[in-house]
């Protein structure tokens, strides 16, 4: 039960993280490009203009969607590994939660739901996925040439 725990704690406790994202309303287009126009305000360049300020907050918005849930993806692999499908298991709970999340979200008000997020939430958990992967190997080959006394 312990194992159990130690594992799959960690990620409900991302998924409640992720739910209460989706339940504030604080979290909604208008607040945070609102947040971004105060903060902007601050830096020696300006707020800069309407249209900068909309983009730039798109590429936050986006960027935490993929950060979301690429933690969430990440978190799902450790607990399913070593399993021979914990990548594909791990990026199949990130996809299906998202689209769960974005179904919330019609829900709330002041939020919207679009097939769009799920995809780039969708990105993100294979993003992280990669870059798990990528490390693994890595960490595989440096270990494998510490055994050769390279």
């Amino acid at each position: 039960m312990r194992a159990f725990l130690s594992r799959w704690l960690p990620v409900i406790l991302w998924c409640l993280v992720i739910y209460s994202f989706s339940e504030s309303s604080s979290f909604t287009g208008a607040n945070t490009a609102h947040v971004l126009q105060v903060i902007l305000s601050y830096l020696p360049f300006g707020g800069g203009d309407e249209e900068g300020s909309s983009f730039l907050n798109f590429l936050i918005r986006k960027a935490a969607h993929l950060t979301e849930f690429g933690i969430l993806a990440a978190l799902v692999w450790r607990a399913l590994a070593p399993k021979r499908f914990a990548y594909a298991g791990a990026w199949l709970f990130a996809t299906v939660y998202a689209a769960t999340d974005e179904w919330h979200q019609s829900f709330e008000p002041g939020r919207t739901a679009t097939p769009k997020d799920v995809v780039i939430d969708s990105c993100g958990a294979l993003l992280a996925l990669l870059i798990v992967w990528a490390c693994r190997c890595w960490a595989r080959t440096k270990h494998r040439a510490v055994k050769r006394g390279v």
